[in-house]
């Protein structure tokens, strides 16, 4: 089972988010919108372990010493693949750039919350969403006080870490 540690949101912050997107979610009810109780934000995924219970104790030990810290919200943008994926990005944070190289993440790491997919729509559909994201001024940010391993689709939480 895939095995990802995540920044948990707690829900003071998903209703946030929610409140601050709102116009533009009724904008675009056709949107697969991500379930707010999975509002997560990715900081690594780690695949399959083979020993979980020793792979978490070396987690744990490489996260001893890291700090609490806030994430302040930058943009909400999207990209386009297969589908759009619209997304809330965060500002850099010398402390979760630590964690990431603490668990051996060698890429600069930016925090981001998918927030929904869709199928690829039109040229000018993409360019009028892309300026209604453009729009949106996001002011969350939150202390980071839950980080979490979880495993699979579901996303079932089998460590906490903070």
């Amino acid at each position: 089972m895939k095995t990802q540690l995540m920044i948990e949101l707690s829900d003071k912050t998903k209703k946030q988010i929610v409140d601050q997107l709102a116009d533009f979610r009724k904008l675009y009810p056709q949107f697969q919108w991500e379930r707010i109780e999975n509002y997560n934000i990715l900081i690594h995924s780690f695949g399959e372990f083979a020993n979980k219970k020793s792979t978490i104790e070396k987690i744990e030990t490489a996260l001893y010493d890291k700090n609490l810290f806030y994430l302040y919200s930058f943009e909400v943008a999207l990209t386009i693949g297969n589908n759009i994926i619209l997304f809330m990005d965060f500002k850099r944070e010398k402390e979760i750039e630590r964690i990431s190289e603490s668990i051996n993440e060698v890429e600069k790491f930016v925090p981001r919350l998918i927030l929904a997919k869709y199928k690829i729509p039109s040229k000018q559909q993409y360019f009028v969403i892309k300026k209604r994201l453009s729009n949106i001024e996001v002011d969350i940010s939150f202390k980071v006080n839950k980080l979490s391993l979880f495993e699979g689709e579901k996303r079932v939480r089998v460590f906490k870490l903070l």
